[in-house]
């Protein structure tokens, strides 16, 4: 039976000691506090839940635990990314940002500043395919890119060496190893698969859950992406349009192409 990791806000870690544990927390200052007891090889990383929130006590704690600098307005908030640079002498940062308006300024500010950028892509509306081709188009061509941007990153690798990774995987929603943690200590699936019940045992391999449960509309069936995306954007809505996101995993797919042709024309 697979071991899950628990995604948990820092005042329910007593219950869940000895299990493995993402623990978040709005003050840094409170999480270094409260886990210097607990196990260190329990915790496997720390989300911050408030950009505002002064960082330094976890610059020197902890030395390579992941950190996730969780933005809810990324439009507004990115200015606050600066103080919080000093973070990467010790620590894997990344910058968990939602896809609204204007995030495209979050993840070109947190990508000069060296952070690696997580996106939350949700089900976007049209206006958001286009900002999300934008941002893509940033990573893809903009030469100072030094930093993953995912789920392209992981989605364009996959496609390059022809074995695809799910978008459940590349965004940390794997039903298999994860479960989120309310508030009020109730435990449920990761993300947007929260308050869905299955009858699957928990060691049930991914490619079943996406047979049986994840991808089973019909578009997803016969959509030549099935294999990256694995229904990923058919939840929560079930009848969510696809044709905009598959517009992205195409010119994804398009640049693998380019690059293998080009790294295959090049001088051995």
């Amino acid at each position: 039976m697979n071991e899950f990791i628990y995604e948990v806000p820092l005042e329910r870690v007593p219950a869940f000691r000895g299990k493995r544990l993402i623990v978040r927390a709005y003050e840094p200052a409170a999480l270094v506090t409260a886990l210097t007891a607990e196990e260190p090889d329990c915790i496997v990383g720390v989300r911050l839940l408030s950009l505002a929130a002064d960082s330094e006590p976890l610059n020197a704690w902890a030395s390579g635990l992941p950190v996730d600098l969780v933005m809810i307005d990324p439009a507004t908030e990115f200015p606050l990314l600066y103080q919080h640079t000093e973070l990467l002498d010790n620590h894997p940062v990344r910058v968990v940002v939602p896809v609204r308006p204007g995030f495209a300024k979050a993840v070109k500010a947190a990508v000069a500043l060296h952070f690696a950028v997580w996106l939350e892509p949700g089900q976007p509306e049209p206006v958001l395919i286009e900002e999300l081709a934008e941002v893509m188009a940033f990573y893809l061509r903009q030469s100072t890119v030094a930093v993953p941007v995912e789920f392209f990153h992981s989605t364009l690798l996959g496609f390059y060496h022809d074995e695809p990774v799910p978008l459940w995987v590349v965004l940390d929603a794997d039903p298999r190893y994860l479960r989120h943690v309310a508030d009020d200590g109730a435990e449920g699936l990761p993300g947007r698969l929260a308050g869905v019940e299955v009858a699957l045992a928990p060691d049930t391999s991914l490619e079943v859950w996406i047979e049986q449960v994840l991808a089973t509309a019909g578009e997803c069936r016969n959509c030549e992406f099935l294999r990256s995306c694995g229904g990923y954007f058919k939840w929560p809505r079930r009848d969510y349009d696809c044709a905009g996101v598959k517009r992205l995993f195409g010119e994804l797919w398009d640049a693998a192409a380019e690059l293998r042709r080009d790294l295959d024309s090049a001088p051995a």
